[in-house]
């Protein structure tokens, strides 16, 4: 009897470490890929070869912005690239947490880069 009143409780918590756990890498993995768009920016690249770096490290369904550097930048500049993909938990864990007042924003990872230009 104590088993059943338990287990639910603990296979909810176990799947939300699971959850957190796949929400970080792909965090860890977003913040990856804008780095590496990040240093394309700064050599010189195209807005698309950088979303094309972003999203061939993240996934397709990473929206990127860029602020790219040009042959006259100064040495001063920066380029800078934003990217932010939809995270889908497996469990319910976060719409749980959207009731107890947590923000949706558990549900979008951002990442931001910034490299300097060394045209």
């Amino acid at each position: 009897m104590e088993a059943a009143i338990v287990l639910p409780l603990i296979l909810l918590v176990l799947f939300g470490i699971i959850d957190f756990g796949r929400a970080l890498q792909q965090q860890a993995l977003l913040t990856a890929a804008v780095r590496e768009g990040a240093r394309t920016a700064a050599l010189n690249g195209t807005s698309a070869t950088v979303t094309a770096k972003v999203q061939s490290v993240a996934g397709t369904d990473a929206a990127v912005t860029s602020t790219l550097c040009t042959g006259g930048s100064a040495v001063t500049a920066d380029a800078s690239v934003t990217a932010t993909q939809p995270f889908t938990a497996l469990t319910p864990v976060f719409v749980l947490m959207q009731y107890y007042g947590s923000t949706a924003s558990l549900t979008t990872l951002r990442a931001s880069g910034v490299m300097a230009c060394t045209g």
